[in-house]
């Protein structure tokens, strides 16, 4: 049924994507998490940041840090997450709990 929500979407000029147990919907621009992130480097001028994801359209969160004078990357870890973040993670914990637990030591 998604397969066809998605197709109908794509005939409508919407974009989409098919995440961990989801899909998004996006309008036809140039606008993922990683550019979200970005913008708001750019606009406050930080130059440190953490990012943490569970799904594939937290990889574009996870290269938007690529420059930072420190960057960490969170992967929650799920049997239904993508490897590659996992891969691309400086930190893997195995569940939301987990991160707020990291959250709070740090």
């Amino acid at each position: 049924m998604l397969e066809v929500v998605a197709a109908r979407a794509a005939a409508g000029g919407l974009r989409a994507t098919f995440g961990r147990m989801v899909l998004d919907i996006l309008p036809p621009v140039a606008a993922t998490k990683g550019t979200a992130v970005r913008h708001l480097l750019d606009e406050t001028g930080l130059r440190r940041a953490l990012y943490a994801g569970d799904d594939t359209t937290d990889l574009d969160g996870f290269a938007a840090l690529d420059g930072l004078e420190l960057a960490v990357r969170v992967a929650v870890a799920s049997a239904e997450g993508p490897p590659r973040l996992r891969e691309l993670a400086d930190v893997v914990v195995d569940s939301p709990a987990a991160f707020a637990v990291l959250l709070e030591t740090l």
